[in-house]
């Protein structure tokens, strides 16, 4: 009886569960018109300033699937990452190994191999390695700095190839609207270097993207729920939340609008970061977004959202073709750019080249008179895992 009981209890959960996903998915389609959107945003905006949805712009409604163009017969792809040894308190030399790949890939040139490019850099001087205070610059410090070479070194391999490239795609792997965090030290000057990297590929009109994978935004939600209020319900507490849309992020509502290869509509993303790009770096630099199916035809959706700067996005053309290159770049791999994964296979740092560094440095140090100064408490983990004995008579 119990157990018929419980039946029942979990058939009616569910069925109340799909009746709410089914009416957030009507309200979806009935959001509204790109006026409506907009003014609830800017009440939005006079109550919380911290804000974060999605501004549709004027040509594309919010709720429409943008099918897969014809792609490019060539271009030339260029997609970074990056990989870091981080600073360690117990070896024998503080220090950071940073490994930034940017590879190269001729779409639509059969006779043209790969180019993979790698640049590694060692960090050892006190200015690098310390804060202001003298302190060991924390994991932080030393991804983002690894962000910024990524950019830099994106920016200087395609102008490079601006030279002979018809057409060059520029892929960041990651979100675009970057910033840094107090714990990073000389956080201005590092995003002086990210915005001026930009800035050449600004100049040059390159299409740029960053490539989110898995994306776990909820900027769609939040612009969803807003919508759905009154005016004078919009406030800061209320803002705070998405009522009975807790739980649920933009995969949900992508999963039913996108088939394969469909993107959404472009979006503005709304945050004080991107009002403060806009701002401070003009209208051109301000951060549009769209999300794309990945998958192809019979399988699951699977979703990545792109982030692409103003700049580009005033282009149809540019839409466009990061939208087929993109697809067609997922279809080369498992629902994931090609370039990006081989960049990132360039650029992993592997146990065994650690660890063959911190001998080459070792051995440096011995050859300068330089005295090895690991901690104990180093050599100890090194005898309990690789020189395990019992302990007799002890």
């Amino acid at each position: 009886m119990q157990i018929e009981t419980m039946g029942r209890t979990l058939g009616s959960r569910e069925q109340t569960a799909q009746q709410r996903l089914e009416a957030i998915w009507q309200r979806f389609l009935g959001i509204g018109n790109y006026q409506s959107i907009w003014k609830k945003i800017y009440t939005a905006r006079e109550h919380d300033a911290g804000f974060r949805g999605a501004g549709p712009v004027e040509s594309e409604p919010i709720n429409y699937a943008y099918p897969l163009p014809a792609c490019p017969e060539r271009a030339t792809i260029l997609a970074a990452d990056g990989s870091q040894v981080y600073p360690d308190a117990h070896a024998a030399s503080i220090y950071y190994l940073t490994n930034i790949a940017v590879f190269i890939y001729h779409h639509g040139a059969d006779n043209a191999l790969p180019e993979p490019i790698t640049e590694p850099g060692l960090y050892y001087q006190l200015a690098d390695t310390h804060d202001r205070e003298g302190r060991m610059i924390a994991n932080a410090a030393v991804n983002a700095r690894r962000s910024i070479f990524e950019m830099q070194m994106l920016t200087r391999e395609t102008l490079k190839v601006l030279d002979y490239a018809p057409l060059a795609l520029s892929i960041y792997d990651g979100p675009l609207l970057y910033w840094l965090g107090k714990e990073v030290p000389r956080g201005p000057e590092l995003m002086e270097d990210y915005h001026e990297a930009m800035t050449f590929l600004q100049e040059s009109d390159v299409r740029l993207c960053g490539y989110v994978d898995q994306p776990r935004s909820r900027f769609l939600i939040n612009t969803l729920y807003l919508v759905n209020l009154e005016d004078d319900a919009i406030t800061r507490g209320n803002l705070m939340t998405v009522g009975d849309m807790e739980g649920l992020d933009d995969r949900f509502l992508m999963r039913y609008l996108l088939e394969a290869g469909d993107r959404s509509a472009l979006m503005i993303q709304q945050s004080p970061q991107n009002k403060d790009y806009k701002e401070k770096l003009g209208e051109a630099r301000e951060i549009v977004f769209f999300y794309i199916n990945v998958a192809s035809p019979g399988q699951e959706p699977y979703l990545a959202r792109i982030e692409i700067p103003m700049w580009v996005a005033q282009s149809r053309t540019a839409v466009d073709q990061i939208h087929a290159l993109l697809y067609n770049q997922c279809q080369i791999m498992d629902r994931y750019p090609y370039t990006l994964t081989r960049a990132d296979e360039c650029a992993v740092i592997r146990t065994h080249e650690k660890d063959a560094l911190a001998e080459m440095i070792k051995i440096e140090m011995l050859k300068n008179n330089v005295a090895l100064d690991g901690s104990q408490k180093l050599a100890m983990k090194g005898v309990s895992r690789y020189g395990r004995q019992s302990h007799i008579g002890v």
